[in-house]
């Protein structure tokens, strides 16, 4: 076979991987989730199959098993410790009186329709309160809420199907840490099996060291905006930080959507403040906080965290992430990046060593005849 068909060959087959990627974007995602668990908790695996009781050492599939175990009870207890947070939050958010924060905010809210008229986005009859009430009473119908209350239903039967299938799937890869690669490997030509097994074991590596780092600037992101919400005086310090962390995994984006949240979730528990004396230092000390903090993460925390990660352009991240907000809905845009970046390291490498590559890169860099 020429380079000419090899060519055409891969790219037939990269063609052909990203259409079942498309059609079959969950089950795409619930591998890849499944991949990063066992690659997490594989070190876990293998202390616990070294432990020996007596003249007895535990089986790796109880190893497995135990170390599932632990990976499901770490994820229960977060959301057990957030999700009443965030359910009393929402509660609160939906009990506020919108007449009364329309009347507290009716002399900023008056300049800014009057603006709002001027550069006709609202017709001269209409106002910003009406406009507000307006469309809480639409989505107190009938009909919004039975959708609403549909989609929940959905989204719970997504969540649960989800959760049995990657705990199937994670629990085979942590039992045979080299099952995902050798369905990879037996894949690959035979020429090229060897240099497969060498990237896909730097690229284990490479992956390991970049989700735990993600977890950490997570976490490092949740503490310090919540110490800064804290220390600002807001009792739902931490809800902010949890959207906070969550969002910062959306490079560029993440932390602007997270500092508007924060500024709407800090205000909501304070509308009895005067808003020119109060509200407007208010929102500034949250605006300012996350300035802070979101500095201190790109100069100094992700640096150091993820020394060795792939860089990617923004527009490369704003193309993923509308692709995966189409494909996947909210759920895939947080998962968008972590994806990506395990798709993207596995290439890179793979585009950096494979001898396979190279010489398809020569081929191409030959001078044609004539």
């Amino acid at each position: 076979m020429n380079n000419t068909s090899k060519t055409i060959l891969i790219l037939v087959i990269v063609i052909l991987s990203g259409l079942f990627a498309w059609y079959f974007f969950r089950i795409v995602v619930y591998l890849l989730v499944s991949v990063v668990l066992s690659l997490l908790g594989q070190p876990v695996v293998e202390f616990l199959h070294r432990i020996k009781l007596g003249p007895f050492r535990l089986p790796l599939g109880v190893s497995a098993f135990i170390t599932l175990l632990i990976i499901i009870s770490l994820i229960g207890g977060f959301i057990s410790f957030f999700f009443p947070l965030l359910a009393s939050q929402a509660t609160f958010v939906s009990e506020l009186d919108v007449a009364a924060i329309t009347r507290s905010l009716e002399e900023p809210l008056s300049q800014l329709e009057f603006l709002l008229h001027e550069w006709s986005f609202l017709n001269p009859e209409e106002t910003i309160g009406g406009k507000v009430v307006g469309e809480l009473m639409a989505i107190a119908t009938f009909e919004r809420f039975s959708s609403f209350f549909n989609s929940l239903i959905g989204f719970a039967v997504e969540i649960f199907i989800g959760f049995l299938a990657i705990s199937f799937m994670t629990f085979f890869f942590l039992k045979e840490k080299h099952l995902f690669s050798g369905i990879l490997i037996f894949f690959t030509p035979h020429p090229h099996k060897e240099e497969a097994r060498e990237i896909l074991y730097e690229s284990k590596i490479l992956l390991r060291r970049y989700f735990l780092g993600l977890i950490t600037d997570l976490f490092a992101v949740f503490v310090m905006i919540s110490f800064a919400m804290w220390i600002i005086g807001l009792p739902n310090a931490l809800v902010i930080g949890f959207f906070a962390g969550i969002l910062n995994v959306i490079p560029y984006v993440g932390p602007i959507i997270a500092t508007f949240i924060g500024v709407f979730l800090g205000l909501s528990v304070n509308l009895h403040l005067d808003f020119y004396t109060q509200m407007v230092p208010l929102i500034i000390s949250i605006m300012a906080s996350f300035i802070i903090v979101n500095t201190i993460d790109v100069g100094v925390l992700q640096p150091m965290i993820y020394s060795k990660s792939v860089k990617t352009h923004p527009l490369e991240i704003f193309i993923v992430f509308l692709i995966a907000g189409i494909a996947g809905g909210v759920f895939g845009m947080i998962i968008a990046i972590p994806c990506y970046s395990v798709i993207r390291i596995f290439t890179k490498q793979f585009f950096s060593k494979s001898k396979m590559i190279k010489g398809i890169k020569e081929s191409f860099n030959q001078p044609q005849p004539g």
